[in-house]
């Protein structure tokens, strides 16, 4: 293998990791939505003060899973890697405040935030890159 096939390499290995853990976590949130009223409608009515029914955090939860599967195989990159950075954007700015202080009970979880914002940002700008696992989807001229 030549040096630059072998840095091709690695770095499709690396975008390909994020990719994987950044679709855990938000697959997580996402079966939370789906499975745990009481406490999804409490985190955005915490966070976002709304209020959400059942219905819309069912149908919320199916419209983020089917975004998750679209962003872990690949698909329209631009639209599925950016619809999954501008929703960590979002939950990170409404959660901006728990950083300050920092040390006190429970704030430094809110710490792991910031990387994961970081990795969806270098995943967005790097996903013509990303090459590793993605079904190709046929574009039309």
């Amino acid at each position: 293998m030549r040096a630059s096939q072998t840095e091709d390499m690695r770095v499709a290995i690396a975008l390909f990791s994020l990719r994987i853990s950044i679709f855990v976590v938000f697959l997580v949130w996402t079966l939370d939505k789906l499975t745990n009223y009481q406490h999804s409608s409490g985190v955005i009515l915490h966070y976002y003060h709304l209020e959400v029914s059942r219905w819309f955090l069912i149908v919320l939860g199916l419209l983020e899973l089917a975004l998750l599967l679209a962003f872990l195989f690949g698909l329209w990159k631009t639209a599925s890697y950016g619809l999954v950075l501008l929703a960590h954007l979002a939950s990170t700015i409404a959660s901006f405040w728990r950083l300050f202080p920092p040390y006190e009970l429970h704030q430094l979880l809110y710490f792991g935030s910031l990387p994961l914002l970081a990795a969806c940002f270098a995943l967005f700008l790097l996903r013509d890159r990303d090459c590793m696992m993605n079904i190709a989807v046929p574009r039309h001229t």
